[in-house]
């Protein structure tokens, strides 16, 4: 008997799947300036025949931002029993000489390649190899690449406000591996008050930056001993404030990122960052200390044995690659699926550890084996 997902692999094109993604890296991206990227897929779509739409995103509020849409792909009879999701927007530009895009062999470097371009890329080529061989779906299927991700997701807000899917695929650099568990995200904001002084008489003042740095500390001692603290991060993103020359500083503002192991709730996070605060007060009785929390999206774990993940194991299986499940440690939209309902796995060629870095890269070999991964999902889930 003749494997059936062949002649659906055998329709990938690495060359032309290379050609798109140095097109869409070359492309600046970022959060509220997706479209140049947007466009360069939606050109290869409409080349290769593969009919597709776009999704309008609501107003921003942002002044500078011009027209932005997700660009969507639905394929077989809908409701559709599964969704891939991408985002093109990149975090901005950190150095325009170290992240400029080249190619050293198997491996292209450039912002965008690992987070997320390379996924995309793949989706794209595989849903064009689907559409040439002809298949039939017997079950819906939706891709759609998204923008703001980077910010805070207002791209899947859209498409879920539209339509969900029982399964849901996010191309998020893992490595090929299948990241069915996702931590959770807390991101805060911390704020110091204190009073002026002299700089040689800083005991007539109350110094924020003092109090904010005694308050932090708290906050990572604490987070070491905590009952959750395993897998947990936390990151010092951003500090500011101080006074002039000679003078003790009055305000001081941190942003802090934190990451969660599944099944922490966010209160957990709450009650450390305000243990962390009384103690700080403690030494510091004249300064004011409050804190914002900015984002939270709540991690999760899916039953290693729901029915859903079983055609994404044979996914797995029939183009080759290895059955591994782990847990995405960062944040994505996948949280936003999750709590809609859908189970959610992360699942992209490239690795976390170079995204938002100065040396960003994806290797286009593993790209290619992502679009073959991907088709085979479809397969499994869609046509099988």
């Amino acid at each position: 008997m003749s494997d059936p997902l062949g002649p659906i692999l055998d329709r990938i094109d690495d060359t032309r799947l290379t050609s798109l993604l140095l097109d869409a890296v070359e492309q600046y991206s970022p959060s509220y300036a997706e479209e140049p990227a947007m466009e360069v897929f939606a050109e290869r779509l409409s080349e290769c025949g593969v009919r597709h739409m776009r999704q309008p995103i609501p107003e921003s509020g942002v002044p500078t931002v011009a027209h932005r849409a997700n660009l969507i792909v639905e394929l077989g009879p809908q409701p559709a029993a599964m969704m891939w999701v991408g985002h093109v927007d990149t975090v901005p530009l950190i150095g325009e000489e170290e992240q400029r895009i080249h190619r050293e062999g198997d491996v292209l470097h450039g912002l965008g390649t690992a987070d997320m371009k390379s996924g995309c890329a793949a989706i794209v080529e595989a849903v064009v190899a689907l559409v040439q061989a002809k298949v039939e779906f017997k079950r819906g299927l939706i891709v759609a690449l998204v923008v703001g991700e980077e910010d805070y997701g207002d791209g899947s807000e859209t498409l879920l406000e539209w339509r969900t899917t029982p399964l849901t695929v996010i191309g998020e650099p893992t490595g090929l591996a299948p990241c069915v568990d996702h931590y959770g995200y807390y991101e805060c904001r911390l704020t110091a008050r204190g009073a002026r002084a002299h700089a040689a008489l800083p005991e007539l003042g109350a110094s924020a930056i003092h109090a904010m740095l005694v308050w932090m500390q708290h906050i990572l001692e604490l987070g070491d001993q905590t009952y959750f603290a395993e897998g947990l991060t936390i990151n010092p993103r951003e500090i500011r404030g101080g006074a002039g020359l000679f003078m003790v500083a009055e305000e001081c503002e941190v942003a802090i990122d934190i990451h969660t192991l599944p099944g922490v709730d966010r209160t957990a996070v709450d009650r450390l960052i305000e243990e962390a605060r009384a103690k700080a007060l403690e030494s510091h009785p004249r300064c004011e200390l409050e804190t914002e929390n900015l984002y939270w999206a709540p991690g999760y774990a899916n039953a290693p044995d729901n029915p859903l993940l079983a055609p994404l194991r044979r996914a797995f299986e029939g183009s080759g690659s290895v059955w591994a499940p782990a847990a995405f440690r960062s944040h994505s939209d996948g949280s936003l699926f999750h709590q809609k309902g859908s189970v959610a796995v992360i699942c992209g060629p490239g690795h976390l550890e170079v995204a938002h870095s100065r040396h960003e890269h994806v290797s286009l070999k593993e790209t290619a084996q992502a679009a073959r991964l991907y088709a085979a999902m479809i397969y499994e889930v869609c046509v099988r």
